[in-house]
């Protein structure tokens, strides 16, 4: 597995002053390994939307993430798109963090990423 340590760098900076944070790009470029490595050093709530327990359990996505707290990772989003409108309101937009506010993480070339 190819360590991310400036992508995922970039990925925690954002976290920090941005309540979402989108990685997206092309295929087979590191997002999932990124996300999983921020997830497993957050001791993060990780869903992957490819996984049918995970499709499931966010099928009713207000009841899913209220009572979670901390870093909460959801890979394939695009899958499930009424996910946008929970994920830009309550808690995940406090007066710190302004809503509508979207930090994103782009490829920029061969291996480095931009934010």
């Amino acid at each position: 597995m190819i360590q991310r340590t400036g992508l995922v760098r970039r990925i925690q900076r954002s976290l920090r002053n941005n309540p979402v944070t989108a990685l997206y790009g092309p295929r087979q470029c590191g997002k999932t390994t990124a996300a999983r490595q921020i997830a497993a050093a957050a001791r993060a709530e990780y869903f992957d939307l490819e996984d049918p327990v995970s499709a499931r359990r966010l099928s009713a996505p207000m009841t899913a993430l209220r009572p979670l707290r901390g870093l909460i990772v959801i890979d394939e989003v695009q899958r499930q798109r009424e996910l946008f409108p929970v994920l830009i309101t309550g808690r995940y937009a406090t007066p710190r963090r302004l809503p509508g506010r979207w930090q994103k993480a782009t490829p920029r070339s061969k291996g480095t990423w931009t934010s």
